[in-house]
């Protein structure tokens, strides 16, 4: 609701990622199962990558873009259960 926001515009020129994901399950029963499991998420960008922060030094005003190098990366854990009709 406000006339002006300050946000980062990211650009980048190439880069990668990645996602591994592993699951362990066990049958209760011949319809029943239960799983619990791990995740991996890894994103990058290579060293030519630009941000530019629009209002940042006040409304209208942008600043001059920045050159850098940017990266993420994300674990997690799940637990799934399943059933299934014959």
């Amino acid at each position: 609701m406000r006339p002006t926001t300050t946000f980062a515009e990211q650009r980048g020129n190439g880069g990668g990622g990645v996602q591994v994901e592993g699951l362990l399950s066990y049958f209760i029963t011949k319809n029943f199962s239960v799983g619990v499991g791990g995740r991996y998420w890894a994103m990058w960008t290579e060293k030519d990558s630009e941000v530019r922060c629009i209002g940042c030094g006040g409304p209208g005003n942008i600043s001059r873009a920045r050159f850098s190098k940017f990266s993420m990366e994300r674990w997690g854990t799940f637990f799934q259960a399943s059933y299934g009709l014959e």
